[in-house]
């Protein structure tokens, strides 16, 4: 079990890099060059990067096999969403409140929600 659990760990954190790359890209293109907000600029660079995770993780990291893609799927956005509510309410708090810059806080937001995310998938989502 070990050994499954740090094989998958490896794809995890490989995807999730480019997941969060292309996550920040966005967050910093919509936030510093189109000027949104950068809570909406949040939540529009989630929308992006979210398809690309889903299909990265079920088919790369976790190897899912079922047939059952509208659950799978369904347990992926829920794991998300709450993942996405950390990391708004850390953004908020951390850029807003503390004045730190919102990138650094987003990246360090990754971390945070990344750990979530990989327990909550391996343990109720894509189970071998």
């Amino acid at each position: 079990m070990i050994k499954n659990v740090a094989h998958k760990m490896v794809k995890y954190i490989f995807g999730g890099w480019m997941a969060a790359m292309i996550d920040l890209w966005f967050l910093w293109l919509f936030t510093d060059y189109f000027g949104i907000y950068y809570l909406i600029s949040a939540i529009l660079a989630f929308v992006i990067s979210f398809f690309f995770w889903f299909f990265f993780q079920k088919i790369i990291t976790f190897e899912s096999k079922s047939d059952k893609h509208i659950v799978e799927w369904t347990y992926f956005l829920i794991f998300q969403l709450i993942g996405l509510g950390i990391n708004l309410f850390l953004l908020w708090l951390l850029s807003w409140i503390l004045w730190f810059n919102y990138l650094y806080v987003a990246i360090f937001n990754k971390f945070v929600v990344f750990v979530w995310n990989f327990f909550m998938n391996y343990f109720f989502n894509f189970k071998d």
